[in-house]
């Protein structure tokens, strides 16, 4: 490792891991903020040198099988793209920023290099997330849709709603999607839930939790949801029952379940939740990420490190 037994420092600044147990040869990649992509080896250490095959900063990405979903924003100049990277080989540097400003027509759009299919899109894309062997994704105001690996729709369905929830602000924007075995969770802002099957799309049920403030959020076991909020209040709920209220001092960046505990990172700290103990660690840095490597807990911090943490002793 490049810093030692126990840490390693990224060529750039991380803002999420993904492991990929379906690439020989490669353990995971790294997103970096201005869009890089790098694909990492078990010891963490770049596999050849990082690219940036869109000149924008990448918004949602999973990993689906061998290849990489991916969506990219720029609000300045409003423009979208969503695309399909393989893992299986090299990333590749695409065009400048400056290129995307004078490619403004339709067709003339620039895609993100190296993609086996890239889509121009004509909304903001608000949560993508796996669905078995495709993904599903949301545009404001357009609808939900799942796709398959290849880029073709399965289904579609129209834009979420919770009725309930009409009165509070913001109360109709996804913020995020969970996958359960027969659906897909469609999260709003407001605390809304609304299960969709993964089948066709078809709704199945609309529910609302009750939060104070907007939610961020949603991770999920199969008896368990933690909501997390813009200012870093978390509620964890096992079985539809409130069973944890906790305040942070920030907000939570990811969050992940482990042995029966969630471990949160944290605003400049790590937190584990184990039944009614909460544990807490400080940390200098902004944790953005936690990873279960070799039974081991490691954090990602906001300056590309990747580190041992006290939450493994």
């Amino acid at each position: 490792m490049a810093e030692g037994e126990n840490s390693t420092h990224l060529p750039f600044r991380a803002t999420k891991l993904i492991e990929t147990p379906d690439v020989e040869g490669v353990y995971a990649v790294a997103i970096g903020v201005d869009g890089e992509l790098c694909r990492l080896d078990a010891d963490w250490n770049p596999l050849e040198q990082y690219a940036r095959p869109f000149p924008m900063s990448i918004q949602h990405a999973i990993v689906v099988g061998d290849v990489l979903i991916a969506t990219w924003i720029d609000r300045e100049l409003l423009l979208a793209r969503m695309g399909c990277l393989p893992l299986n080989r090299p990333f590749r540097d695409g065009v400048e920023r400056g290129d995307l400003r004078v490619a403004r027509n339709l067709e003339h759009a620039i895609l993100p290099e190296g993609a086996t299919w890239a889509h121009v899109l004509d909304a903001e894309p608000l949560a993508l997330g796996s669905m078995d062997d495709g993904f599903v994704f949301v545009l404001w105001n357009r609808g939900v849709y799942g796709f398959d690996v290849t880029g073709v729709e399965r289904w579609r369905a129209p834009p979420p709603e919770w009725p309930d929830l009409a009165h509070l602000p913001m109360s109709q924007e996804t913020v995020s999607l969970h996958e359960t075995t027969t659906t897909i969770e469609v999260w709003s802002r407001a605390g809304g839930c609304l299960r969709l099957s993964k089948e066709d799309g078809s709704k199945i049920g609309n529910s609302h939790f009750d939060i104070e403030g907007a939610l961020s959020n949603v991770h999920g076991t199969e008896t368990e949801r933690l909501l997390l909020l813009n200012d870093g209040r978390c509620y964890l709920y096992r079985t539809g029952v409130k069973v944890a209220d906790l305040a942070t001092k920030g907000p939570v960046q990811h969050a992940i379940s482990e042995n029966g505990r969630w471990i949160l990172s944290g605003w400049r700290e790590e937190i584990a939740i184990n039944g009614n103990d909460v544990q807490t660690k400080k940390q200098n840095e902004v944790v953005v990420q936690h990873l279960i490597k070799d039974e081991q807990v490691w954090l990602l911090t906001n300056d590309g490190v990747l580190s041992h943490s006290i939450l493994t002793e």
